[in-house]
């Protein structure tokens, strides 16, 4: 068991964002703030932001009298918090939680995706690692009642072993990262032993900074030969729910709205819909994530959203890249390197042509 936390739990916001949802973000900073006051141990400390503004407006709102800082690195220095939240765009992740590790805060929650290269993704988290700091990404939605309740059917037996994995949302590396890290979630985190993917740069969009495809999909087989398919981009509702989960004797679905969750067992003609109170896009996930983070670091558990679980459905994504570049299946595990799509994009040999957004 880890050392007795301190109290309240010193909180740094790095990257405060704005409350509103828009094309620059989601405001997830706030989401972040609303789960550590919700775990009733935590205080804000401190915020970095290179927008003096959004940082009065969030210290403002959540912890008047918190320190404000335009850098990463003079915050550590000076406040060394306990927890700290990376809400940036994608491809500044790495680089910060690489920075802010070796000041040893107790734990990082950085947002999703992990980053836009794979060697980055690896480096953060092997650099949290080296500095015996937990790192969590905010794959949050194993927190949502509906995706616990389906994980606790299929754990249940009530559709047999597990066969077959089926997903579909808008695109691989944003929303994309929440489902395959929910294949992983439902079959136990089994690592994955192969991925053929294909993708199509027509109608792309920027999300964050980061390149989204609009078309495409990924196969991959885990090493306890369950398989998982993902299609992703502009067909996405064709398949009629986000996750399908297909077992011996029936099938169970997480699907794109209300009522969420439904069951279809062997014996059963029709579908039953289970109603847990909740979507799964509510924010009490994240409160749920950040008090389970927490409680982790009292007890030495790994947490549901540790970096060596979201390294698993990262490397998914950057494989799929990888295999439509060779044109031919990838082994697992990837070796650490560019991304292959950015390195088509710079070759010429792929040409995004970016929707109007």
């Amino acid at each position: 068991m880890s050392s007795p936390l301190p109290t309240p739990l010193t909180v740094a916001i790095i990257g405060c964002g704005r409350p509103q949802i828009s094309p620059l973000g989601f405001g997830m900073a706030h989401r972040h703030m609303a789960g550590y006051l919700a775990s009733g141990r935590c205080t804000l400390a401190a915020v970095v932001d290179i927008c003096r503004e959004n940082a009065d407006a969030f210290v403002a709102q959540h912890q008047p009298g918190a320190a404000i800082f335009a850098e990463a690195r003079d915050m550590m220095q000076a406040i060394r918090p306990d927890l700290v939240s990376v809400c940036l765009w994608p491809h500044l992740h790495a680089e910060i939680v690489a920075a802010i590790a070796p000041f040893r805060p107790r734990a990082i929650l950085c947002e999703k995706p992990m980053d836009v290269h794979w060697d980055a993704a690896r480096r953060m988290h092997e650099v949290c690692r080296e500095h015996d700091v937990m790192l969590a990404i905010n794959h949050q939605r194993r927190f949502n009642l509906p995706i616990a309740k389906a994980k606790a059917l299929l754990d249940g037996g009530e559709i047999g072993r597990l066969l077959r994995l089926e997903g579909a949302w808008h695109n691989l590396a944003d929303a994309g990262t929440h489902v395959l890290d929910l294949m992983f979630f439902f079959n136990d985190d089994t690592p994955a032993d192969w991925v053929l993917g294909q993708i199509d740069v027509r109608g792309a969009t920027k999300f964050f900074g980061a390149i989204n495809l609009a078309h495409g999909f990924t196969e991959f087989r885990f090493k306890n030969g369950v398989r998982a398919t993902y299609h992703f981009g502009r067909d996405h509702a064709e398949l009629g729910c986000l996750l399908r989960i297909i077992g011996e004797y029936g099938e169970i679905e997480i699907l794109f709205d209300a009522p969420w969750l439904r069951i279809r067992r062997a014996a059963q003609r029709e579908w039953e819909t289970i109603d847990t109170g909740e979507s799964i896009h509510d924010d009490k996930a994240i409160y749920r994530g950040i008090a389970e983070l927490i409680s982790c670091l009292e007890t030495g558990a790994v947490p549901q959203l540790d970096s060596s679980r979201a390294l698993r459905a990262t490397e998914i994504i950057f494989a799929t890249h990888e295999s439509a570049r060779r044109r031919a299946r990838v082994d697992l595990p990837l070796p650490p390197g560019p991304d292959a799509l950015l390195s088509m994009i710079a070759s010429g040999e792929m040409t995004p042509e970016f929707a109007a957004q």
